[in-house]
């Protein structure tokens, strides 16, 4: 067993842990320990052209300045999250929706190399389902579902107190099932996907194309279309804008339909829901509860459905590295 695993697992201390979260609108890097404490964070907006150089710039700059706030010379592991494809065994970005040019990009190996110290990389929804296995409602639940509706829907599954990755590693992409035969054409070339519906996009997209409705809203109106997220359309929808609200209804419709049907495949004890769209509290998870139920028809069965870690993302830079070197010990 590596030295510094030794060290780390079995010391009363807890480890200092580095962590990246590439997102759709946002890279963050955090400081933090492996009790999932979150010591401080950076922001910075994701430019969908920054190409690999200045992206690990990015990263080396950020990750020093938190470093270098604290007094710390180097962390004891790093954490790296990024929406798209991975390959956590090689530490490779295969690719990711939100920045371009990062096809097959060796990213572990460039931040071992700066920081000294050994990093791990994750899918964002694998990583957060990890999040609530350590500090979140999936702890000390052996059969749960994490679903993250953000810009776009995905998340991962623990089955039997195990992560379960598939045969590909390509688990948990719960946004690609289709809910609407002959729907809108989702990003990865299928029509009707749960994504393209209730994700972000999907459903700033679905507002927008209604020129006529939008017009004719007294809130949508006054919005530039650019500015038109989920966000807002939940808040109308709860200010009484009834386009939003028809629209809010449409989204917890098909998502109560993707639900059961990972329900129906998978047969958790729990599902946790995160990602920003979660924020709308209340708002989404009553009517959501309540499409479910009615959804299960003659399959109902006792499953809660509760919201995830507010500081998800963040938590999931830093539950990656623990859970990863509890396997390898």
């Amino acid at each position: 067993m590596n030295r510094l695993y030794v060290l780390n697992l079995y010391s009363s201390m807890p480890s200092t842990i580095l962590g990246f979260d590439v997102g759709g609108t946002k890279i963050s890097a955090v400081l933090g320990t492996s009790e999932g404490k979150i010591i401080s964070t950076l922001r910075k907006p994701t430019v969908k052209h920054l190409g690999p150089k200045r992206l690990l710039q990015e990263f080396y700059e950020m990750g020093g300045e938190l470093l270098e706030s604290h007094g710390i010379e180097q962390p004891d592991f790093i954490g790296i999250t990024f929406a798209g494809l991975v390959d956590a065994e090689k530490g490779m970005v295969i690719s990711s929706p939100n920045i371009l040019g990062l096809k097959n990009l060796q990213i572990s190996n460039a931040l071992e190399d700066r920081f000294r110290s050994k990093a791990f990389l994750e899918n964002d929804a694998t990583a957060a389902t990890i999040a609530e296995r350590l500090f979140g409602s999936g702890k000390g639940v052996d059969n749960f579902v994490y679903i993250t509706l953000s810009t776009g829907i995905g998340g991962g599954a623990f089955l039997d107190g195990k992560l379960y990755r598939g045969a590909h590693g390509m688990a948990g992409e719960f946004g690609h099932m289709v809910v609407m035969s002959n729907g809108p054409v989702c990003g990865c070339g299928r029509r009707g996907c749960l994504e393209a519906i209730a994700g972000g996009r999907g459903i700033a997209r679905r507002v927008a194309e209604n020129v006529t409705a939008v017009r004719d809203s007294e809130l949508l109106s006054k919005v530039r279309p650019s500015e038109i997220d989920a966000r807002k359309v939940f808040e109308f929808s709860k200010k009484g804008d009834m386009f939003s609200r028809l629209i809010v209804e449409e989204t917890i419709y098909y998502l109560a339909v993707g639900i059961v049907n990972v329900i129906n495949i998978l047969d958790p004890e729990l599902v946790i829901i995160g990602g920003g769209i979660s924020n709308a509290g209340d708002d989404l998870f009553n009517p959501l509860r309540a499409a479910v139920r009615e959804e299960f028809k003659s399959m109902a069965r006792p499953v809660k459905i509760v919201r995830g870690l507010k500081n998800g993302p963040d938590l999931s830079t830093l539950a990656l590295p623990i859970f990863r070197q509890r396997l390898t010990a």
